[in-house]
């Protein structure tokens, strides 16, 4: 028996998945990284990737390559890759935990943290083309729900 394609997606469906929360969230993200790649490339010597390990690292400190990987969403043996490449190239160091020698701590090393300075730049010019158009309350009352929207899911998700 032979399976037919699907048919494209009708206006309907279409409608129904622009108003779909986890698409929009999703999607806006994709965007948004692609949006980075396109400006980082003359101004920031990282990948997103890259880029997104130092952002978590400013944000939480040293911490060991396990949550980083959570964090990142990439098995532990990919974020392992990554940290290498990195370690290589002077943007981190890793060191055994004081109480847990199995455990690898990462910490930013100050060419890092030069460098954020830049992804930063880039994240906030990709933000002011994205919200081209908000007011200034609109803008922050965007970030003000999808900061609520974390912390509801980060209760859930993070126990």
């Amino acid at each position: 028996m032979e399976t037919q394609p699907a048919a494209p997606a009708r206006p309907a469906q279409l409608a129904q998945l622009e108003e779909r929360f986890g698409f929009l969230v999703s999607d806006v993200g994709r965007l948004s990284g692609k949006r980075f790649d396109d400006l980082a490339k003359s101004s920031v010597d990282l990948t997103r990737a890259q880029c997104r390990v130092l952002a978590y690292l400013a944000h939480y400190g040293d911490i060991n390559q396990a949550r980083l990987a959570d964090l990142l969403e990439v098995a532990p043996i990919s974020a392992g890759r990554l940290l290498d490449r990195m370690e290589e190239g002077g943007w981190i160091e890793r060191a055994a935990n004081p109480q847990d020698r199995r455990e690898r701590q990462v910490r930013m090393t100050p060419k890092a943290e030069r460098a954020l300075g830049k992804a930063r730049e880039v994240g906030d010019a990709v933000a002011l083309e994205a919200l081209n158009g908000f007011s200034k309350e609109e803008a922050a009352q965007l970030i003000t729900l999808l900061q609520r929207v974390r912390g509801n899911l980060s209760r859930l998700v993070d126990r």
